[in-house]
């Protein structure tokens, strides 16, 4: 079975009999999860295997590209982290995807000045049907595509992802006003819901393969499964934990060595703090995520990583072969500074810069790991993200706290809401 994704750590700085010494409470948290899993409360790890469900999303996509070149995603969080990132490295040749998720009134007023309704649907994402956000840019793109289309043909471009649930104001929405559902998974957390109609339907619309994206999350998950303690996912949560618990590194970095990986970043920076960040026994424990890109980066924040307190650990991503090759002209050959990069590529300076970073980090005594991709394509992200998603479950188990809840995000909304409502 091939692999998508490796994970090399010798430079995490983390002893052989440290890692024995964790071992046990590892295999532990697997067997929790594969137990949960079965009983049907880890769904999200099933989602790569769920080719009925991605049937279905393929439909609904194709019913979208028969008529419109554009689709606006609104939604915010775990409801569009994840299809940003697959737009963003996958792309697509079927139409155009543009998300709103933010209720920012300038970068809203800008997308309903550019909007062609005609030629235009859009998702409205929200597993709860009751996301403030999300509904208040609904409200006001919804009335802008009516004055454009019209009240009796408007539903024909809007479709909903919610759960379907009497509970979800936005499923009774949805039903009354005949718009099309695009049911949201509903044991699956919104950080957790990429692999399933939340991130896949808008990859599927764009034209990128989904089921392809599913066959690297299989390929993954099955590795997880049949290697438990020795997989990614689990190694990876092994690392952070001791390293948190053991050496206070308590800011968790991941550093992609490829601009198409950037949302990326964002996605994994939700799902780690939300996941993570709780209140334990009346203490409050959990890692800071820090999304970086390199080689930006090393302008910018890894003085800070070498030289700066020793409360992090870094993970690089890299990606072995770029879809594309450029190579630097061998010009001004009289001027040493640049005469050594004239006829290398691209590529090779982003490597030999990341392999540079890692030397610098180690050299200061700073761990660091790196997961590799053969290159960036829909296997490789469908792989990387069921394996963020299970490191997580790892992590949670093993810190001991639920990292399927969100209290502390709850608290600021029933604040809003109550403000809002003066």
């Amino acid at each position: 079975m091939e692999s998508f994704l490796t994970y090399d750590d010798r430079n995490m700085r983390i002893t052989d009999a440290e890692r024995r010494s964790v071992r046990k409470a590892v295999l532990e948290a697997h067997m929790r999860i594969e137990k949960a899993r079965v009983r049907g409360e880890r769904e999200f790890l099933d989602l790569p295997f769920d080719l009925r469900s991605m049937t279905a999303i393929a439909r609904a996509a194709r019913r979208v590209q028969k008529r419109f070149t554009h689709m606006i995603i609104v939604g915010i969080g775990g409801s569009d982290l994840g299809a940003r990132t697959i737009w963003q490295a996958l792309g697509g040749s079927k139409a155009t995807l543009t998300f709103a998720s933010n209720p920012d009134p300038e970068s809203i007023s800008h997308l309903l000045t550019s909007i062609d309704w005609k030629q235009t649907a859009m998702n409205v994402v929200s597993k709860s049907g009751t996301t403030l956000e999300t509904m208040a840019i609904f409200m006001v793109l919804r009335e802008s595509l009516i004055k454009e289309v019209g009240t009796k043909h408007h539903a024909e471009h809007i479709f909903v992802t919610t759960e379907p649930s009497p509970d979800s104001p936005l499923f009774q929405i949805a039903t009354e006003e005949a718009y099309e559902v695009i049911p949201h998974p509903l044991n699956i957390g919104g950080r957790f819901s990429v692999l399933s109609g939340v991130g896949l339907f808008p990859a599927a619309v764009s034209g990128a393969n989904v089921r392809r994206i599913l066959a690297g999350a299989r390929t993954a998950e099955t590795e997880r499964r049949e290697r438990k303690c020795e997989s990614v996912a689990a190694r990876f949560a092994l690392n952070q934990f001791i390293s948190m618990t053991k050496y206070a590194r308590t800011n968790h970095v991941l550093m992609a060595y490829a601009d198409l990986l950037s949302q990326f970043g964002f996605w994994y920076r939700q799902i780690w703090a939300e996941s993570l960040g709780k209140v334990r026994h009346g203490v409050s424990i959990g890692p800071t995520p820090i999304a970086a890109i390199g080689a930006i980066d090393q302008h910018s924040q890894i003085q800070l990583y070498n030289e700066g307190p020793d409360d992090k650990t870094t993970t690089f991503i890299e990606v072995e072969r770029f879809r594309r090759s450029i190579r630097i002209p061998k010009v001004w050959g009289n001027h040493e500074a640049f005469d050594y990069i004239g006829g290398l590529s691209l590529e090779r300076i982003l490597h030999d810069e990341r392999a540079g970073t890692e030397h610098a980090l180690t050299m200061h005594h700073r761990p660091s790991g790196t997961l590799r991709i053969h290159a960036i394509s829909p296997e490789s992200l469908g792989s990387l993200f069921i394996t963020f998603e299970a490191a997580t479950a790892y992590m949670g188990e093993l810190m001991g706290v639920n990292a399927y809840n969100q209290p502390g995000v709850e608290e600021g909304k029933r604040e809003a809401r109550r403000l809002l409502s003066r």
